[in-house]
């Protein structure tokens, strides 16, 4: 489900405390504090809560605001266009590959913090879950095709997907074993292709 967020004030200043609150999360970690993004951004900080409510409402902005600075939907149109199945899983891999080196920096910070600050926690879980949502619908779109292989679930290799696709296992790969984005994109999508579908 959701989470809803006020929507409160000059949506010109909450872009700038969004922005703000990116950088300063990307240089400092986990210790954002309310009073540093308010100075930073030149704000009060009872502007902050009447943005955001508090600062888990501040993270969960923040990590949806940068969905949609990158474009997150324009990109998925593109991975549901795709004519085909497979093609349809070398475009996901593309933009999964894309998105996190985008957001390198603030994703390292709330998966690692996750279980030690229940704000950044809250952020991080919504993302995964929204992530969950949007792989749940590319599979279905492919069960729509016929392309699904029989011995799976809908529900199964969604999860997979994810699982496949999750900062955890991009991160091990291209920043820790080395692999190119495009090595990842083509390697996991032949992994992909003949694990999920239909093979003809």
């Amino acid at each position: 489900m959701s989470i809803e967020l006020p929507n409160y004030g000059n949506p010109e200043t909450r872009e700038h405390i969004l922005q703000v609150s990116w950088d300063l999360v990307a240089e400092q970690g986990s210790t954002l504090k309310l009073t540093e993004v308010a100075a930073k951004a030149g704000v009060s900080r009872q502007a902050l809560y009447l943005h955001f409510g508090d600062r888990s409402g501040l993270l969960l902005a923040l990590v949806r605001h940068m969905d949609e600075t990158l474009d997150l939907g324009t990109s998925l149109a593109h991975v549901h266009a795709a004519a085909d199945a497979g093609e349809m899983l070398r475009r996901t891999m593309r933009l999964n590959t894309g998105f996190w080196s985008a957001v390198l920096p603030v994703s390292r910070i709330l998966e690692a913090a996750q279980y030690e600050d229940e704000a950044l926690g809250a952020a991080w879980r919504d993302r995964m879950a929204f992530r969950q949502r949007t792989f749940g619908a590319i599979i279905r779109l492919i069960d729509d095709m016929g392309e699904l292989a029989p011995d799976w679930t809908i529900g199964t290799a969604a999860e997979l997907l994810y699982g496949v696709a999750h900062f955890d296992t991009w991160r091990e790969l291209t920043r820790h074993l080395g692999w190119s984005e495009d090595l990842y994109v083509d390697t996991m999508t032949r992994m992909l292709r003949r694990s999920l579908l239909v093979q003809r």
